[in-house]
Formats: structure tokens, C-alpha cells, sequence
């Protein structure tokens, strides 16, 4: 052909191959040999797996037949389908190829620029749009991520006291209908701390929390990873305890009093406190009447400061 016919099929259609009468290459545009290297005086059948037009089985035939409308694969890359025209010219004819829907696989396979397409070809702006949608995805993801994990936190803080860790009174509710459904014994205590007051008069509410901390790092030393802690406000606290006899508690209670009745050292001073709890052994399940249950024990916890302090007594349930 004409050097200037060829010279403008590579500008205005890079991705051609010229064929002769028996559909081998004799000519190829910049981007037909960046996709098939040394294409020239190959089969384009060798070249191509034909997937549309059907009943095609050699390249005379494709010419013979003068099929219009082409879907065709190259046999290195077979993910990559190709549309293709082919236009009977003398002496053979000239197959123009486009990348279609497997545009995005053909850029990254073949490394191919904007200097791969024809001058008028939408494809460099679809793909803009398409890694712009991309990034624009990206970023809802990442913002829902974030509002999850938010929402997480503060689902999370809601039923989590901020100054101990513990559960709050929202968590304990929660916490409480999860549990009466177990079937096994649970031990509920109630208990208050002594002389707390006289520490934040005396020190300051810093030095109270101080205490606060330190008493909660003292229940979870005293129980079990799947024994429910709660601060219930104040100096009051909570526990929900499994599986445990009435000496096991007796025991672990005694150790508990005595720990938290031990002095420490709060901005230099020493602070004394003690503790006081009432509790109840009962099936997790009579936790459906908690809050009669929590008001008789709470009656054992007064009981027990009335005594003097410092101990802990079974609650009387029916």
C-alpha cells in the first residue's frame, strides 16, 4: 500500500494489521505490534483465536468469507477480547481492532499510553472516569469504615465506664439479659466501698478517681475473664460471678475485702479505704427478676455496714 495510506492507518487507527489475500500480516500499526510482537508474515488465525464470526478455520477463509464484524482474542493473552472490523481492500484486506470492554486489562498488560489510541478515542477519558469512580469508591469505603469503627467506639464507650473500664449501669442491664439465659449458678454482689467520701473530701476527686481505678483493677484480679464487672455509679459496684460455691464466693470475697482495705499511696499521703458487699447465689435464669433480686441483696450490703464494714453477707432469697 501507498506510504501515505499506511502512515495515516497508524495515526487514525494504530491498532490495524493489514492482511493479504491469504490473511497473513504484511503491515501492522504501532499499537498492533506493541499487543503482537513480530506480527508480520504471520497467519492472523496464529495470531487470533476467533471467537466470532463461528465456522472459520484458517485466514483464507476469514477473507474468502469477508466477515465484517470481528470478536477475537490474542492466543498470548486470551483474557483480552478484542472487536474487530475488517475492510476488503485490493489485494486483501485491512482489520481494524479496538479493546472494547477489556480496555482496563489491555493498559495493564500491555503498558499502553494515551499514544496508543486513536487521536479521537474516548478510551484515556473512560479511564479517567473509571479510576476516578475507583478512588471515589475508595473513599466511601474508607468513610463508612471509619463511621463503623466510629459507631463501634461509641457503642462500645456507651455501655463502658470512662474512668474504670468497667461496665456502666447500660452495660450491666445488657449484660444481665445475655447471662439469665445460661443455664449455671451465678453469684450476684453488691458492694460499696467504706470511708470513700472522707478521701475526696479530704484529697480531691483526682485522688478519688485514683481510688476508683484502683479498686477496679482489684476486682478483676479477685474474679474470672468472663465474670461481669460493672461500676454502677459513685463507689458502688456490681459483679455477676459464675459458677461458684458458696465457699469458693465466701473465699474470694474475704481476699477481695482485705485487698481493698489495704492502705496505699495516693500524691504522697496514705489513703485508707474498705469495702462492704452483699451478695446472692442463685440460677441465672432468676435473673429475669433482677431487680427484686438486686434489692434484696442490697439489703444484705447495708446489713453489712451496719455490722461495721469491712465484711460481706448472703442475701436471704426465697
Amino acid at each position: 500500500m501507498p506510504f501515505q495510506f499506511t502512515e495515516l492507518l497508524d495515526q487514525l487507527c494504530p491498532l490495524h494489521a493489514i492482511l493479504d489475500v491469504h490473511g497473513v500480516v504484511t503491515g501492522a500499526g504501532p499499537t498492533c505490534r506493541k499487543i503482537l510482537p513480530d506480527p508480520i508474515g504471520q497467519s492472523v488465525t496464529d495470531l487470533f483465536e476467533m471467537r466470532r464470526p463461528t465456522g472459520i478455520s484458517d485466514a483464507s477463509g476469514l477473507i474468502r468469507a469477508g466477515a465484517g464484524r470481528l470478536l477475537l482474542s490474542p492466543k498470548q493473552h486470551p483474557q483480552i477480547r478484542l472487536k474487530g472490523a475488517l475492510f476488503p481492500v485490493a489485494q486483501g484486506a485491512v482489520l481494524n481492532l479496538s479493546f472494547g470492554l477489556s480496555m482496563q486489562d489491555a493498559v495493564a498488560t500491555y503498558n499502553l499510553t494515551q499514544r496508543d489510541f486513536p487521536p479521537t478515542d474516548l478510551a484515556v477519558e473512560l479511564l479517567y472516569l473509571i479510576e476516578a469512580n475507583a478512588l471515589a469508591m475508595k473513599a466511601a469505603t474508607d468513610v463508612t469504615r471509619r463511621l463503623q469503627s466510629a459507631r463501634q467506639r461509641a457503642e462500645s464507650d456507651s455501655h463502658t465506664d470512662a474512668l474504670t473500664g468497667l461496665l456502666n449501669r447500660r452495660g450491666l442491664e445488657n449484660a444481665v439479659t445475655k447471662l439469665r439465659r445460661h443455664p449455671c449458678d451465678v453469684a450476684l454482689v453488691l458492694m460499696d466501698l467504706d470511708r470513700f467520701k472522707a478521701v475526696n473530701d479530704g484529697l480531691g476527686h483526682s485522688a478519688g478517681d485514683q481510688v476508683l481505678r484502683h479498686v477496679a483493677d482489684l476486682l478483676r484480679k479477685h474474679t474470672r475473664p468472663d465474670d461481669i464487672l460493672a461500676r454502677c455509679g459513685g463507689d458502688e459496684f456490681t459483679l455477676l460471678l459464675h459458677n461458684v460455691t458458696d465457699a469458693d464466693l465466701g473465699k474470694r470475697l474475704d481476699g477481695l475485702i482485705a485487698d481493698i482495705g489495704t492502705p496505699i499511696e495516693i500524691e504522697g499521703k496514705t489513703c485508707g479505704i474498705g469495702a462492704s458487699a452483699g451478695w446472692a447465689l442463685i440460677p441465672a435464669q432468676d435473673l429475669r427478676n433482677y431487680d427484686n433480686i438486686a434489692e434484696i441483696t442490697d439489703n444484705a450490703l447495708y446489713e453489712a455496714k451496719a455490722r461495721g464494714r469491712g465484711c460481706h453477707i448472703r442475701a436471704r432469697i426465697a
